[in-house]
């Protein structure tokens, strides 16, 4: 399913994004911010793993494309841990260096808040963003998401801890604007 917005789409995953979402998982900075992926995309599982991304998983993932080239991605847009009993999920994104600080982001958070509200019928969006990833920290910020608690001791891949903080959006602040 495609949506489409002033600055962006958000379309499907495809076959030729594969190349996309492996240049994401190995990004340096992209996993010193993130924490990145155990495992992802190796060795034998590697077919299985992208059949994975690209389908039904219990969540939603949508490639992140400028609507004048969008066979070209520019990142993946995610909702996750989606619980239909509480009406929550958690968001993560991932932006190619290219693409950031273009308003890319800002605009597939937009699109993809007004589907799990609006089409899923969510009531909260989550986000947990490590400490020094100031980009997504200033981005979700800026979507309407408040900090809401601090997490005191994730490992990274080096094994250094750091705080993950909270975000959140109801449905009714996003609704509202209310920040």
């Amino acid at each position: 399913m495609r949506t489409a917005g002033k600055k962006v789409i958000l379309r499907a995953v495809e076959a030729q994004d594969e190349g996309l979402l492996q240049s994401l998982i190995h990004d340096p900075e992209i996993v010193r911010v993130t924490g990145g992926y155990r495992n992802a995309g190796f060795g034998t599982g590697r077919a299985d793993w992208f059949r994975s991304v690209s389908g039904g998983f219990g969540g939603l993932r949508r490639i992140i494309a400028d609507p004048a080239e969008e066979e070209i991605g520019l990142g993946i847009i995610m909702l996750s841990h989606v619980n239909d009993e509480r009406k929550t999920a958690e968001i993560y994104i991932k932006l190619k260096k290219e693409a950031r600080g273009r308003g890319y982001g800002r605009g597939a958070v937009a699109l993809l808040l007004s589907r799990a509200f609006g089409e899923l019928g969510l009531r909260r969006v989550c986000a947990n963003i490590l400490e020094h990833n100031a980009a997504s920290l200033s981005l979700f910020e800026a979507c309407g998401f408040q900090r809401e608690h601090v997490q005191n001791a994730r490992a990274d891949r080096e094994g250094h801890c750091q705080k993950v903080y909270g975000y959140g959006i109801s449905k009714e602040d996003w609704r509202t604007g209310r920040k």
